[in-house]
């Protein structure tokens, strides 16, 4: 079955895994927030904490776990039968700010598995300017509010994975096969392969003018 087309946007119910092409990022937050992390290709990433109640932070113990990863690749419990009335968002606001040099590509919430491209199709673009296109993914992090008060080995860390996306593939090929098409022909004319629990599969069509894979 082909995947949903907003598959890659949702958030995975396993730990998250460097996709393929991506190079993977980890990194620890010693010193402090904002934190910059090179991506490369003249790209870097900025961990910033928009927050302005610096008594509170004073106060905090260093150790004290402000926001984790562990929270969305963590199991859901089954909702309960009456919901709980609503009540104001306790989650802090941790964003990535990607750059290029001094120009802002995008702004990516720290989600546990969100894929993010900056920039998706902003003014930069529409002005005819030809910014570098980066997707990143976020792995996993770990703040203490240690870090958000200041330099320090906390145990603090973040981990992300990037890729350039403005590059055209440079290896072409026809469209895969449609399942359902797949099926409807006769059993003489259709190959498969598996290879493996949880691998691809591949099907062939012995009809040369249909010829495809379906991955």
């Amino acid at each position: 079955m082909p995947p949903f087309p907003i598959d890659r946007y949702l958030l995975p119910e396993t730990p998250v895994e460097v996709p393929d092409g991506f190079t993977e990022v980890r990194q620890s937050l010693t010193a402090g927030l904002p934190h910059r992390v090179e991506l490369g290709a003249g790209v870097h990433a900025v961990l910033i904490l928009p927050t302005g109640l610096a008594r509170q932070w004073l106060n905090t113990d260093p150790l004290a776990v402000v926001s984790t990863s562990a929270d969305d690749l963590a199991p859901r419990p089954a909702p309960p039968a009456v919901p709980p009335p609503p009540a104001l968002v306790g989650r802090v606001p941790l964003r990535l700010v990607v750059r290029q040099g001094t120009r802002i590509l995008g702004s990516v919430p720290l989600a546990g598995g969100l894929r993010r491209v900056c920039p998706d199709a902003g003014p930069a673009v529409a002005a005819g300017s030809t910014p570098i296109v980066v997707e990143v993914v976020v792995l996993g992090w770990l703040l203490h509010a240690g870090t958000v008060r200041g330099s320090g080995d906390y145990g603090s860390s973040i981990a992300l994975a990037w890729r350039r996306a403005d590059r055209a593939a440079d290896q072409f090929g026809p469209p895969p096969i449609n399942e359902f098409v797949w099926r409807r022909r006769p059993p003489a004319q259709r190959v498969e392969s598996e290879l493996g629990p949880g691998r691809l599969r591949y099907r062939y069509l012995l009809d040369k003018k249909l010829r495809r894979v379906l991955r």
